[in-house]
């Protein structure tokens, strides 16, 4: 006859003296995960700024990094000259079309259409070169990247064009 949970209850405490409890056991493994659980807690809060510096020194200091923000800013620096370029064609084109057509009138309007679009491109031109010439002086002050910089290339980056093969 299979024993039911009071008798093996009572075999339990008359033999052992031991009252089975099952609430307590509960408790107790719940106890011992918590407090487990908030040293674990505790432990990563106190080397949290020793990790996060290993961390910041390692990510920094990666080699391919170093090389890849050092190729970033000769890159930048190169397509700002590319661009600085490509303003100057785009400007002399419309010159040209303006001085060839002299304002004369066109009954199509089709030279103040191209002039407009050759005006449009150039300034296209300008305010792209400008966004690039900003983003790498937004690189330049931040110095996880500034470190890596060459020495021979411009802090910052004005209107002018910069000579990037210094």
């Amino acid at each position: 006859m299979p024993k039911t949970t009071s008798t093996f209850r009572e075999e339990l405490e008359t033999e052992t003296g031991f009252r089975w409890k099952p609430w307590r056991w509960f408790f107790a493994i719940v106890g011992i995960c918590l407090v487990v659980f908030l040293t674990i807690q505790v432990v990563g809060w106190i080397t949290q700024p020793a990790r996060t510096a290993a961390g910041v020194r390692e990510r920094v200091g990666n080699a391919d990094n170093a090389l890849f923000q050092y190729e970033k800013f000769h890159d930048a620096c190169g397509a700002i000259v590319a661009w600085d370029k490509q303003y100057e064609t785009a400007r002399a084109s419309a010159e040209r079309h303006d001085k060839r057509t002299q304002g004369k009138p066109d009954p199509l309007g089709r030279n103040a259409d191209e002039s407009n679009r050759l005006h449009q491109v150039a300034d296209g031109i300008l305010l792209t070169r400008q966004k690039a010439a900003e983003q790498y002086n937004a690189d330049s002050r931040k110095w996880t990247q500034d470190l890596f910089k060459s020495k021979s290339l411009p802090f910052r980056i004005g209107d002018a064009t910069p000579d990037c093969d210094a």
